[in-house]
């Protein structure tokens, strides 16, 4: 199934190997879950603060479905 992935820019050079784009469309099995996508673009998962599917926070157990579109959002630190 196709999906389309969003990442945020600092994230990109986490991946390996690096992606090349912000914005892309990935073909993944059916029944993949979040979890599984990070661990297809090999992005560490401490990284990731959160991941939204069709512009809706979602856990890491949610399963992602034909067409989605997947935004992966960097964790955020400081004070």
């Amino acid at each position: 199934m196709e999906i389309t992935v969003r990442v945020a820019t600092i994230l990109l050079k986490k991946a390996d190997p690096p992606l090349a784009s912000t914005r892309f469309t990935l073909e993944v099995p059916e029944g993949l879950e979040v979890r599984g996508l990070i661990d297809t673009l090999s992005m560490p998962a401490k990284l990731v603060g959160s991941v939204t599917i069709n512009k809706k926070r979602q856990p890491m157990e949610a399963v992602i479905a034909p067409g989605d579109v997947v935004a992966i959002i960097p964790a955020i630190s400081g004070g």
